[in-house]
């Protein structure tokens, strides 16, 4: 029998803050968790590069914004740990949503929340990629209930909270809802509701792909379509893993039990086994939900896995090459967020099948705990291999003087990633760009086992360049209008890496030596004021949900 939606929403919300604990473990601890891409800071300075008003490839627009936020009123520590469990929570309870039952919701948000997706976007530090991964239940819900007043009002809010997660989870959301709405509305509004939702995606979604147009480079390296390719982290080679939900190209956040056959093969049984039992029934797909994930899950696995196909690459490396806002394509993987969102689906139907037949309870056991026992080494922090720590003083009270300044900066060595022993020696991004409010330059280059994907700064590609000859690297410092030149000595420093310095005045702070090449005489050309447009939209965007839903409370009581 169907229970109440508020009820099975939050037996979702809070199977998903379990697990979220779970999940995360160590990283909850007071302090900041860093690893790879996971990079929060003490005070996110509201910049022209957290705006996206700054020129750059706007990348973490907006939701470096939304953290620039909430950092005004809590501690950026703080701020991160909401964001995290916060993902687990709004997505266990969309996912919960998806059920007719209790016991589907308690399978569906176990299936959501402990999956490989999740886990290879958080090893890799992906946080943004989970706040919209969050959202997609909701926007399937709200997508195929067009015909309503509430589900038009959710799926505006819900493409709208995709939206703030960045650029990757606003296409995924964007996919779902085209989708769903164009498989699954009423035949009379299909034409008028697609056009609501892209007119909604547009107007959300400003705030990052309105600065992009505007930017000074828009091109993507070729090579990012072979090196960001989906993988094989499964003995079931590349189409297998992205079946299994995995198949992330960084075979440093694989997990070891997805590389064994046992607990490969066991997982494999089970999707097929819920997909048999779920799809081919009549009721699956006279249900607007299931056909929405059915058509939204096969796009997303064949966008995935579109590098593995023959002829799939050049394709790829053509649109990336030359279509703007291409390379949205490269991280072909991420799109296996839609498989995930399909089996969700079949996940809570073939468990509300069993919970409204009262058949016997081994079956819908299985079906519940299925993705943690093929998946064991998620626990815990990935296996206790993340933690929280603090920022050194040394690190705020040269970010505290360079941000008085307000001069440019060059971070050297010249290094995507640190590794700092005060951070238990963990890869992360180097956080000096969000460390500071002022314009950063730093290395941009993505280096990966299979090569070095190309970064989008011309100006830092200048300094690459001129390291890799040996030529004077002051020089072009002094061109791009740089001031301070922050070296971090504990850091190694191989050749290529590192401008001759010497008779340059240094100020040395613990292993932090700042080098003052002189105020810039360069005249600093205006900011472009039609950049900032965009964030009159995605403001738009949330000022319209938030009014639609308050309607809809209103007429509901």
């Amino acid at each position: 029998m169907t229970q109440g939606k508020g009820r099975i929403t939050a037996v979702g919300a809070a199977v998903g803050t379990v697990l979220g604990v779970l999940v995360l473990g160590p990283s909850l601890a007071p302090g900041y968790t860093l690893h790879y891409d996971l990079v929060f800071v003490p005070d996110l300075p509201m910049s022209a590069r957290t705006l996206g008003t700054d020129g750059s490839v706007p990348r973490a627009v907006p939701n470096d914004l939304v953290v620039a936020l909430l950092g005004l009123a809590l501690p950026g520590w703080l701020v991160q740990k909401i964001l995290l469990l916060g993902a687990f929570v709004v997505g266990g309870a969309g996912a919960g949503r998806l059920a007719n039952t209790a016991t589907g919701a308690v399978a569906a948000a176990m299936l959501w929340s402990w999956n490989p997706w999740v886990g290879e976007r958080l090893g890799i530090g992906h946080w943004g990629y989970l706040l919209g991964f969050a959202a997609l239940p909701w926007v399937l819900e709200g997508a195929a209930r067009t015909g309503e007043r509430r589900g038009r009002a959710l799926l505006v809010a819900a493409l709208t909270g995709a939206a703030l997660g960045g650029s990757t989870p606003a296409v995924l959301a964007a996919l779902v809802a085209v989708v769903t709405v164009a498989v699954a509305g009423p035949p009379a509004r299909r034409l008028r509701m697609l056009a609501v939702v892209v007119g909604v995606v547009l107007l959300a979604n400003a705030s990052w792909w309105w600065p992009f147009l505007r930017a000074s480079s828009k091109a993507a390296d070729a090579s990012g379509t072979s090196a960001f390719a989906s993988a094989a982290d499964t003995p079931f080679g590349v189409v297998g893993s992205l079946v299994l939900g995995g198949g992330l190209w960084n075979d440093r956040t694989w997990f070891l039990e997805r590389t064994t056959w046992p607990l490969a093969v066991a997982a494999l049984l089970a999707v097929l086994v819920v997909l048999v039992l779920a799809v081919p029934r009549r009721t699956w797909w006279a249900d607007p939900v299931a056909r929405g994930a059915t058509a939204a899950g096969v796009i997303g696995l064949l966008l995935a896995a579109l590098a593995a196909i023959p002829g799939g690459r050049g394709l790829l490396e053509l649109i990336v090459v030359q279509v703007p806002g291409g390379g949205l394509l490269r991280d072909g993987q991420k799109f296996v967020a839609l498989w995930v969102l399909l089996l969700t689906v079949a996940t809570a139907t073939v468990v509300d099948r069993y919970a409204a037949g009262r058949r016997p309870s081994l079956p819908m056991v299985v079906a519940i705990l299925w993705p943690v026992a093929t998946l064991p080494s998620l626990a815990w922090g990935h296996a206790s291999t993340w933690g929280s720590v603090e920022y050194p003083q040394d690190v705020r009270t040269v970010a505290h003087e360079l941000s008085r300044s307000g001069d440019p900066v060059a971070v050297f060595p010249w290094s995507t990633y640190r590794r700092y022993d005060w951070n238990g020696d963990r890869v992360v991004l180097d956080p000096w760009n969000r460390l500071l409010p002022q314009d950063v330059l730093s290395d941009d280059r993505l280096p990966l086992r299979q090569g070095t994907v190309r970064g989008e700064d011309d100006a830092a590609d200048q300094v690459t360049t001129a390291l890799a000859e040996g030529g004077a690297t002051v020089g072009v410092l002094r061109s791009l209008g740089v001031r301070w030149v922050l070296v971090q000595e504990d850091q190694p420093a191989p050749a290529g890496t590192m401008p001759d310095l010497a008779g340059i005045p240094s100020t040395t702070v613990g292993d932090l030596e700042v080098h003052d090449l002189g105020p810039s005489t360069l005249s600093t050309p205006p900011r472009d004021a039609w950049r900032a447009l965009g964030l009159v939209g995605t403001l738009g965007a949330v000022v319209l949900s938030v009014v639609l839903l308050a309607g809809c409370r209103r007429r509901r009581r």
